[in-house]
């Protein structure tokens, strides 16, 4: 059977004609929902989701009022019990500050005054470069320190092909676990120069006081990969490690984590994550805070009478502060 032309556009107009009227009798099908019953459920629920997205952010702004109250208020209270908690708990004790790049200048001031605070006299201050931990450098520092192996009593062979200069620094700027500060310097302090014109670290006074512990304050640490910040990473453990054993303790100390309170900076985990460096060494993570300042001096306390400890406010810390018992 054919169908004429005639016929044809009869239907297309037909299956338009009626597409039209569907859609027009479902928007007006919708229209009159819309208006009636379904009016009153969907404003009904839309009024109840806006009230309480609106309790929602009362409270958020409450509990974060609240948090920023208690944060100052321990912060004031630390604050003002730092002298009678600090006081002479490190008298006699000559302490090096190790300053890692990137460290915050606030964090290398409040933790020297901290330290005076409690009695401490503070030698050295000694700031690595970023040529210290880059893996890319080891033949530079190595080339470096070789010259002064013999002047900071330090072998010139001693374990890793990285640990040369290591091993110069820690001799250089500690006195040995006697905590005995009363030796010849000169030798010490031309290691320590000799560091220095390599370009591998910064140093004041220009002179070495022979330390007995060290505060090491870390900063972050970041390379062009993932391989590269894992052995920057361990080359500062392996360096904290050093300045333990060649003397009565060490405390590695940084800010809290900007970015996530709940996890430490990154040297701080790293150490915390060496099954080792944890047994003997001690972390702060919340230098930043009075409060981490009280910590950071009783945790060096603690190193002087052989304890160890992981304290601050990150997930991986183990308390506090330390067991004041």
């Amino acid at each position: 059977m054919v169908l004429d032309c005639g016929a044809v556009h009869v239907i297309d107009f037909r299956y338009y004609l009626v597409s039209i009227v569907s859609i027009f009798l479902a928007l007006a099908v919708g229209i009159v929902l819309g208006a009636g019953p379904l009016q009153q459920d969907i404003g009904a629920r839309l009024t109840e989701q806006i009230k309480t997205l609106r309790a929602e952010k009362t409270q958020l702004r409450t509990d974060l009022d609240t948090a920023r109250r208690n944060a100052a208020a321990r912060d004031t209270f630390s604050s003002a019990v730092a002298p009678a908690v600090l006081k002479g708990r490190l008298t006699g004790k000559t302490v090096a500050l190790v300053v890692a790049p990137g460290v915050d200048a606030d964090l290398v001031k409040n933790a020297t005054a901290s330290l005076i605070a409690a009695g401490a006299k503070v030698g050295s201050t000694v700031t690595l470069n970023d040529v210290w931990a880059d893996p890319s450098k080891i033949t530079l520092r190595n080339t470096v320190a070789s010259p002064f192996a013999t002047l900071a009593t330090a072998p010139a062979a001693a374990g890793s092909p990285d640990q040369l200069a290591v091993t110069v620094l820690t001799h250089a700027i500690l006195a040995g676990t006697d905590h005995s500060t009363e030796r010849i310097t000169a030798s010490a302090s031309a290691a320590l120069n000799g560091l220095a014109a390599g370009d591998l670290i910064s140093v004041t006074p220009d002179h070495v006081v022979p330390s007995s512990s060290v505060v090491f304050l870390s900063g972050p640490v970041k390379g062009s990969t993932q391989q590269d910040t894992d052995a920057r990473l361990a080359a500062y453990v392996q360096l904290v490690r050093s300045l333990d054993a060649a003397g009565s303790g060490v405390v590695v100390a940084a800010k809290s984590n900007s970015t996530d309170p709940t996890k430490s900076a990154d040297l701080v985990a790293a150490a915390r994550k060496n099954s080792d460096a944890v047994k003997v060494i001690s972390t702060v993570d919340d230098a930043d805070l009075p409060m981490g300042l009280n910590t950071l001096v009783m945790a060096l306390e603690q190193q002087y009478t052989g304890g160890a400890g992981q304290y601050g406010l990150a997930g991986d810390a183990k308390a506090i502060v330390p067991d004041l018992t």
